[in-house]
């Protein structure tokens, strides 16, 4: 193995370059609060869509077009548990990109406060 520094093998990506923008906008999610953008983000934003697809798929999967109001207990259950499983797992992206924001958040603010300095 070489000493050469212009032979690294190193796999880290370059810095990325921040940009203002993508500072403010995670400063005004930020100020909304953690639980309001796990709700917005996960929750409504995929959990409760993600469901009522998976609801709708099931629907003609069984019924076809023509919907009628008698549903097999097999359905019934599915859309129970979709409507619950779904929201979930939204809640928890939505905790998981809060913390991946704050996380990037962070790492901006500290290669700004080295660009300045």
């Amino acid at each position: 193995m070489s000493d050469d520094p212009s032979r690294s093998t190193s796999t880290a990506s370059p810095p990325h370059e921040v940009r203002p923008e993508a500072i403010a906008r995670w400063e005004r999610q930020r100020a909304m609060g953690r639980s309001t953008f796990v709700w917005r983000h996960g929750v409504v934003g995929w959990g409760i869509p993600a469901a009522l697809l998976t609801v709708v798929y099931k629907l003609i999967q069984e019924q076809g077009l023509v919907w009628s109001m008698a549903m097999s207990d097999r359905l019934r259950n599915g859309i129970g548990v979709a409507m619950i499983v779904f929201p979930m797992c939204g809640w928890l992206l939505g905790r998981w990109l809060w913390k991946t924001g704050e996380a990037n958040y962070a790492r901006m603010l500290e290669e700004e406060r080295h660009r300045h300095s």
